[in-house]
Parts: structure tokens; sequence; C-alpha cells
């Protein structure tokens, strides 16, 4: 979880207030309305400036770091399902040389998301390695880690991934925009609740919002890959 003191500015900003008043009044023990759930994260939709503004990624509070890491994270799976794992990860620069399946995503950490810097790149890094834990689903080697990487772009699809990853992206971002202050005033127990409850509630919600695009001939890292996952990025934030 992060700290909203090290947020700074952001509670210049006039959406500021209702995002802070909508996440205390939800927070507590017991089970929340997945509708109180749902305005929080709206809250934070607004806070960035609507779907089309963040989602696009305009605004300075956040966006620019997910769409980043996940440009690069959607070239990466591609490159599993066009040329396979290994060839994907000598693509991106690993050695395999003694290394097993947690080298492996902490490389892939760090060639997606990079050096976090900022409140945005924290987010985003700790989105992907979400994402990635739970691809990863306990694999040990490389093998098995290649195993769980082919099983889950078979599951669920290049889109609907990162669409998960979107999902962990918003959760992260309100982690380190709401933590420190939910914990002050709700206590301990109430916030892991929230915070608990709001994580299912967004990887439920964007469960089959995929449109199923052709990704086939997308060069990720081109301009074409970059309207890719901002599109999905504002399809995300419309869907809440």
């Amino acid at each position: 979880m992060g700290t909203s003191k090290s947020y700074g500015g952001i509670k210049g900003n006039p959406n500021w207030s209702n995002l802070s008043r909508s996440a205390t009044t939800t927070c507590g023990t017991g089970k929340i309305a997945d509708n109180k759930l749902n305005n929080v994260a709206f809250n934070f939709v607004k806070l960035l400036g609507g779907s089309n503004y963040g989602g696009r990624g305009h605004s300075k509070i956040g966006g620019r770091a997910g769409i980043q890491t996940a440009q690069k994270l959607g070239g990466f799976l591609s490159d599993i399902k066009s040329n396979g794992f290994r060839s994907a990860l000598s693509g991106i620069g690993f050695d395999y040389t003694g290394k097993n399946a947690n080298d492996a995503v902490n490389y892939l950490l760090e060639y997606c998301a990079g050096v976090a810097s900022s409140i945005d790149e924290t987010a985003a890094k700790a989105a992907e390695r979400q994402l990635l834990r739970e691809i990863e689903s306990g694999a040990k080697t490389l093998e098995e880690l290649e195993k769980n990487f082919e099983e889950k772009i078979e599951e669920y699809g290049i889109e609907e991934l990162l669409i998960r990853y979107y999902a962990y992206y918003i959760y992260e971002h309100l982690s380190i925009d709401l933590y420190e202050k939910l914990i002050e005033e709700k206590g301990k127990t109430a916030t892991d609740n929230f915070y608990s409850q709001l994580k299912s509630y967004l990887i439920e919600k964007m469960k089959n919002l995929s449109r199923k695009r052709d990704l086939s001939k997308i060069q990720w890292q081109s301009t074409d890959g970059n309207t890719l996952v901002k599109n999905i990025f504002e399809d995300t934030f419309k869907s809440i």
C-alpha cells in the first residue's frame, strides 16, 4: 500500500474531495455494496479528468505510466503468441543461464515498468507486478512459467490481460492515494477490508470487457500500439 501524504498537490484538484469523501464513507468492516465501490472508482476517473482525458494519458495525476507499461507488456505478450515464450524473453535481452521463473518475472517487471520515480510510475509497476504474479501462479522453473504464460494468453487473450492490468492499476493508484488517510480515520481492519473488496470488485467488473479486437497485425511499439492501449484504457474507464 502507498501513502497519501506522498501525493502532495493532489489535494488541490477540485475532484479530490469527492474521491476522498466517497472512500472514507465506503471504508468499513463487513460487506460493502458494489455501487459504493463503483462510486469510489468513478471518482478516481473524474480526478483524472474523465474517461477520455485520463484514459488517453492527458492527466498529470495519472495514466501516462500505466499506458507506457501496458504498451510494452502487450508487445511482450504478443511476441509470446507469435514466436513462443523463450523467443519473446530472448528478444528483450533476458539471459537464461542459471535463471528461474522468479528471475524472469523480475526482469520483465523492470523491462516494462522501469524505475519508479513518481507516484504514477509506482502504481504502474505495482499493477504489473500483480498481473505477473497472477500469471506466474507459483511457477518455479522457466518451463512452468512458460506453460502458465501460454495458458493465460489462451484463456484470456492479450486484450483482456491488459484490461486486468488496468484494473490493478486503478486499484494501486487508489491504494497510494488514500491508504494512509483511511488508516488514520477508519483503522487498519476497516481499511484492509475495503481494499480487499475493492480489488475483487474491480477485477470482476472488468471481466468480459474485451472487444475481441484483431491484434495480430499490431506493431506494439508504434503509434498504432500506443493508440490501441489508450483505447483499451479509455474503455476500461468507461466501464466504471
